[in-house]
């Protein structure tokens, strides 16, 4: 097991993201639209582990 970390710097965003479960955007609106998405199944698969479906948490 091991880890990559990626460290990346400049100028601090005008305003905090809003972070759920992995979905990160400047708009909430995105971020909701996004967990739907994810519910309805209208992201892509992965390749490889088209088995596996990990649930978005409730809020």
């Amino acid at each position: 097991s091991y880890s990559r970390v990626l460290m990346l710097g400049g100028e601090a965003f005008p305003t905090a993201p809003h972070m759920f479960w992995n979905f990160v955007s400047f708009s909430r609106e995105q971020i909701d639209q996004a967990s739907r998405d994810w519910k309805e199944g209208k992201f892509p698969k992965i390749p490889g582990d088209s088995c596996e479906y990990t649930p978005v948490p409730e809020k």
